[in-house]
């Protein structure tokens, strides 16, 4: 931002010193000139507001993004405790006798009787 504000002292500069000279050896197209640089400075006004208008657009949909983000985050967590709960629903619903969910009871028992296993495997090669 303050490259574009130096940058536009510069110009501004040499535009003075342009209408100087212009003044001095061509007066005749100084109204011209003026007109012409009228018209500029109503343009960059516009420029300026509408830069305004974006930035301020932008910090406002940056929020709108960050929020929704959050509730994403939120939502995701949720589910991932909702899957689990759902889990834990047919296990116990396979230890309570439904035969729907025997599968996954024996899937839970084998998988833990491998990690009772695999934690024996360790004791005896630590020594313990």
């Amino acid at each position: 931002m303050n490259q574009n504000i130096e940058r536009f002292i510069f110009v501004s500069i040499n535009i003075l010193l342009f209408l100087l000279i212009v003044r001095i050896y061509k007066p005749e197209m100084l109204q011209d000139l003026e007109n012409h640089f009228s018209e500029l400075e109503k343009k960059i006004l516009i420029l300026q507001k509408n830069y305004k208008n974006l930035t301020e657009e932008f910090s406002e949909l940056h929020k709108e993004h960050e929020d929704l983000k959050r509730k994403y985050d939120e939502e995701r967590k949720k589910g991932q405790v909702l899957a689990e709960e759902q889990k834990n629903i047919k296990l116990y619903s396979a230890i309570s006798g439904n035969p729907e969910h025997n599968r996954l009871m024996k899937n839970h028992i084998n998988r833990l009787v491998k990690e009772v296993d695999f934690c024996i495997a360790q004791l005896q090669n630590s020594g313990l």
